[in-house]
């Protein structure tokens, strides 16, 4: 929707599409869409605002789990996490690393946050949280004080970064 959700208008990547759209982002002036599929997936990026789309490869497997994913305001910086991997781009998607916050982090990856700029970055899985200061290159775990071992599934950053809701 371009008029808060008046009206409606279908974008999608082309072929069947009768999928499971997992997760979604948009950038502050609505060029840039990018849209996650779950269970044997794609990953797909717009740079019109949806009237062409092209399929993102992260790790070159194109059928991955994504389950989460969050965008820089200008559409630049993505971090993307699948079932079990996070992978980074600083360049809208033209090269992807994959990135660890912690060694032998296997666990479900289901909630990735980040302030405007994209350089401030949270993510969390079925356990754990981590926070990274430089645009997911380094990691640190947060966690609340109390029982360490939670799930998760939602979490939401100021713009600046700075505020975490978890």
């Amino acid at each position: 929707s371009i008029d808060s959700g008046t009206t409606w208008i279908e974008v999608q990547p082309a072929g069947n599409m009768d999928r499971s759209w997992r997760t979604t982002n948009i950038s502050a002036d609505g060029t840039k869409l990018l849209a996650g599929v779950s269970g044997s997936g794609r990953l797909y990026r717009s740079l019109d605002g949806g009237v062409t789309w092209t399929e993102l490869k992260p790790a070159g497997d194109v059928n991955k789990n994504w389950r989460t994913t969050s965008m820089s305001i200008d559409g630049t910086k993505i971090l993307a996490g699948d079932y079990y991997r996070l992978y980074r781009t600083v360049d809208s998607g033209a090269t992807w690393k994959e990135v660890q916050p912690a060694v032998n982090v296997d666990k479900e990856w289901n909630t990735i946050s980040m302030g405007a700029d994209g350089i401030k970055r949270l993510a969390g899985n079925s356990s754990r949280l981590y926070r990274s200061l430089d645009s997911g290159v380094t990691w640190m775990e947060v966690q609340p004080a109390g029982n360490v071992e939670r799930s998760w599934s939602i979490t939401s950053m100021s713009i600046d970064g700075i505020k975490i809701l978890a």
